[in-house]
């Protein structure tokens, strides 16, 4: 053989579907081609760096070209698994939910109702009834009849929050009720009546949070709270604020006088008018309309949800619209007096004092005008401070 012949080249036909891949430079991807099966230990150049590829490839335009026939199939992404961390604080125990026993619920709210209520009411008999005895002889506390429906209305209202409870007993709950044993012993020892009575108060918070646990308890406690208007204010307390309102609403109501234009100079507790005198008793000093009003605040801060503050602007409210309506009643009385005085004497019955019914007149009147400043009040403040989504 010569050496022509030991240098010939045989060329080598390819196969028909095989095409030929053009070679690889380093790691880099050339586009519509086939890639080859990652191998272990793949050699990387530090020229180029390694690219991350993803687990699932992507779709190709040469496969939908050489099967047509073939439906494209999308191929599912698999999100990240995310793995936890070891720094994060595991979930307190009275913020992990609890699954509501309704069976369980009846059975001890029909317990509560029928042991503890009367035996609540065999242990403060005496205090029950000078309670209901206030209500029904003080005008200043005719509202307690409407307390105890207002509270089992509130938390009726609020039975989509109830958070649940436990099956143990919780023993925080002893603490009220032993304020509550104090209380009434020292009551016993000094006489002292009204603190007997406001014994109740912690009595119930106390079997509240012993038998339903801290959530239920932290749960009704704003309803809670409202009992606190079916009781009356110490005696010492009372007398002290009956007197300075007592002042101050006849002062107050001799400058609403003058500024209608009439002559009135305010002596104590006594207003001097132009052919009268209107004495301003202690059942006009305005605590009807304080404990009424502040009810009716903290009514309002239950049903309605709002911003902390908005719930204090709320709440303080009440002693300025307490303080002018009271004093706008005594001035609207002596008014009635002064130029109605006829009307006044012609419906006024023969066993009864004309000023006592213009008196009741102008208080009926200004409860209205007392709700209309608190309602308007409330509707402005929710006007003006509302939530804006951004």
């Amino acid at each position: 053989m010569t050496d022509n012949e030991n240098n010939r080249s045989f060329d080598i036909p390819s196969a028909p579907n095989q095409t030929e891949e053009p070679p690889h430079h380093f790691d880099a991807e050339i586009p519509n081609t086939p890639k080859k099966k990652a191998r272990h230990g793949n050699f990387s150049t530090g020229f180029t760096p390694r690219r991350e590829t993803s687990s699932v490839p992507p779709k190709k335009a040469s496969d939908s070209a050489e099967n047509p026939t073939k439906p494209a199939t999308a191929h599912p992404t698999i999100p990240p698994t995310s793995r936890p961390t070891s720094h994060e604080p595991p979930t307190p125990s009275w913020e992990r939910p609890i699954v509501i026993d309704k069976a369980f619920e009846r059975i001890r709210f029909f317990v509560l109702c029928v042991v503890m209520v009367p035996l609540s009411l065999f242990a403060f008999w005496p205090s029950v009834c000078d309670i209901v005895h206030a209500w029904w002889t003080k005008l200043d506390y005719g509202h307690g009849f409407f307390v105890i429906p207002l509270v089992a209305l509130f938390l009726y209202l609020r039975l989509d929050t109830y958070p649940g409870t436990r099956y143990r007993l919780t023993w925080l709950g002893l603490f009220p009720i032993l304020i509550c044993g104090s209380m009434r012993f020292y009551a016993a020892n000094q006489y002292m009546e009204t603190l007997d009575q406001w014994s109740i108060f912690f009595w119930i918070l106390g079997v509240v949070w012993f038998f339903y646990g801290n959530r239920v308890f932290l749960w009704a406690l704003p309803s809670l709270l409202f009992l606190i208007f079916m009781f009356q204010l110490p005696y010492r307390f009372e007398v002290l604020l009956r007197h300075n309102l007592q002042e101050f609403a006849a002062q107050f109501a001799a400058v609403l006088l003058q500024i209608a234009g009439e002559a009135a100079i305010p002596i104590k507790s006594t207003i001097r008018l132009s052919t009268m005198e209107l004495a301003v008793e202690q059942a006009c000093s305005g605590i009807r309309f304080l404990i009424s009003i502040f009810a009716i605040s903290f009514a309002t801060i239950l049903l309605i949800k709002r911003a902390w503050w908005q719930n204090i602007l709320i709440l303080a409210i009440a002693v300025p619209i307490a303080l002018f309506v009271n004093a706008a009643r005594i001035a609207t009385t002596g008014i009635l007096l002064l130029h109605f005085s006829g009307f006044i004497d012609s419906i006024t019955p023969e066993h009864r004092n004309p000023a006592a019914i213009a008196d009741e007149i102008a208080g009926i009147s200004m409860i209205f005008v007392a709700f209309g400043i608190f309602i308007a009040f409330v509707f402005y403040l929710g006007k003006v401070f509302r939530k804006v989504e951004i």
